[in-house]
């Protein structure tokens, strides 16, 4: 029994995923690629990438096998590569890799990633582009998101407007048909009551002589 309970153990908490590196050095516009070898008794699970400081706060950024415009998965069956395209300043932060387990906590292990403009403070885990394709690629990639971001705010902008508008219009209808029914009842009123409408005759009474 004691022996099943240790086996039990060493299954719920020995180090499924572990990091190839823990710390990472980047450069912006650049790609980092980060490399979490796990058991492959735990091949057909869910994996993620996911940052921040603390492990069981950290927010999840994609899960296998999915991924997101510069954040891409995969999975070969005991490896989650992890490759990060466009760096930017921001990125610098911590990350971690993790696989969802049903019967215990899921495993994860950890990177911090930091982030230069400098080209000389290129380390281990990034790959280079001589000929600049990724550099251009990236900017025009930012130049898109920044022209969609402007026409989405010029489309709200319009959106506006053009109800702003519609409210005015159909306010002015509004008080146009009020005072056309309130002319409509005035003249009713005026015609049933012709007398009304003249005021109060004036009778002469002659005065006599004394």
């Amino acid at each position: 029994m004691e022996f099943l309970l240790l086996l039990l153990s060493l299954a719920l908490f020995s180090d499924a995923m572990v990091m190839d590196e823990k710390v990472k050095s980047g450069v912006e516009l650049d790609t980092a690629s980060a490399v979490c070898v796990y058991d492959a008794h735990y091949k057909d699970h869910t994996k993620y990438w996911c940052r921040g400081y603390f492990r069981d706060s950290c927010n999840i950024i994609a899960f296998t096998p999915n991924s997101t415009n510069r954040v891409a998965l995969k999975d070969t069956g005991n490896q989650l590569i992890i490759t990060v395209s466009c760096l930017a300043k921001e990125d610098t932060g911590w990350y971690w890799c993790g696989i969802q387990r049903d019967l215990a906590r899921d495993d994860m292990d950890f990177t911090q990633l930091i982030v230069t403009d400098n080209r000389e403070d290129r380390a281990n885990g990034f790959s280079s582009d001589p000929s600049g394709n990724r550099t251009r690629s990236c900017r025009a990639s930012k130049a898109v998101q920044k022209a969609e971001g402007s026409r989405m705010s010029i489309l709200i902008i319009c959106i506006l407007i053009t109800s702003l508008g519609i409210i005015f219009i159909i306010s002015h209808l509004s008080r146009g048909r009020r005072s056309q029914r309130n002319r409509e009842v005035t003249g009713k009123s005026i015609s049933r009551n012709p007398q009304a409408s003249q005021g109060p005759s004036m009778v002469s009474i002659p005065l006599a002589r004394i």
